[in-house]
């Protein structure tokens, strides 16, 4: 699962319309889009998968510069800049509160060794709990999958503030209704455990992880399809790099059937002209900071 660094741009579907991958200068549109790749560059950037290091200014300004000629249909591909990428840390076991009424779940950080069990003691002490909002670069692929079919059997809600990357994305796909923040982005990318890179310590969970190789491609394959993800979609996921990632916003995924409900802080429904607005009104104030 090691493809070429320049991924080669996704065939048109039928009837034909504008890849995924593709880019092109839209001067009508690029403010708005250029505030999709600054927000997506500093949140998924310096997240990376969960296992990158801290993204570099310049190497943030060069991501925006050139996102900013995306299209509405473009996913922007982050790559790691100066070479070579650092290797990946073994992610780290993320952070689990839960709502004064016991109804919501907030979790931040990776999916690590503890997560699906984590998950399931949270699920088990609360009852009522109808929500997970979510914040994670992804991690390990054994507990993912379990905690996504913990949501699944709970018919749970997953709600994505910031980003949602990697095998967190399989975790939003299989929930029984799926929320997504205005300014929140989700990663797409090949899986791969690169195991022979990792400290002796992480190296067994790695090599056990890899078993479930198979069951993990068909399982994530599954949830992304029930959520609606399109052909490009799901291409775009099977295309890109594991050392990169393919990022895209809320008016994106509408653009490519994914069902879901956008939601601001407080958990209010907006419609997609609402999204929009936000989007933009967030560059003007940036702007003029």
């Amino acid at each position: 699962m090691n493809p070429s660094p320049d991924t080669p741009p996704l065939p048109p579907p039928s009837p034909p319309r504008r890849p995924v991958a593709a880019t092109r200068r839209n001067r009508g549109h690029g403010g708005l889009f250029k505030l999709l790749a600054a927000v997506a560059c500093l949140l998924v950037l310096a997240a990376y998968i969960g296992q990158r290091r801290p993204a570099r200014a310049d190497t943030v300004d060069t991501a925006v510069e050139e996102a900013a000629q995306a299209t509405p249909t473009a996913a922007m591909i982050l790559k790691p800049q100066g070479g070579t990428p650092p290797p990946p840390s073994a992610p780290r076991d993320a952070s689990f509160s839960v709502s004064s009424d016991g109804r919501e779940l907030r979790i931040d950080g990776d999916v690590g060794r503890r997560f699906a069990t984590d998950l399931n003691a949270a699920l088990a002490a609360h009852p009522s709990l109808q929500r997970i909002v979510i914040t994670s670069g992804g991690g390990y692929a054994g507990p993912g999958l379990e905690a996504a079919r913990q949501i699944s059997r709970r018919n749970l809600i997953v709600r994505v503030r910031s980003h949602c990357a990697s095998m967190c994305v399989g975790l939003w796909a299989a929930a029984a209704a799926r929320e997504l923040e205005p300014d929140a982005v989700i990663g797409l990318h090949q899986w791969r455990a690169p195991c022979a890179t990792l400290p002796p310590e992480d190296r067994r969970e790695c090599e056990y992880t890899v078993q479930f190789l198979t069951q993990h491609d068909a399982a994530y394959d599954a949830w992304l399809r029930s959520a609606g993800f399109n052909a490009r979609l799901l291409a775009l996921q099977e295309t890109t790099s594991a050392d990169d990632i393919a990022v895209l916003t809320a008016p994106q995924l509408w653009d490519n059937g994914v069902d879901f409900t956008a939601v601001d802080a407080e958990g209010r429904r907006m419609s997609r002209e609402q999204v929009r607005d936000f989007l933009a009104a967030k560059y003007r104030r940036a702007g003029r900071g």
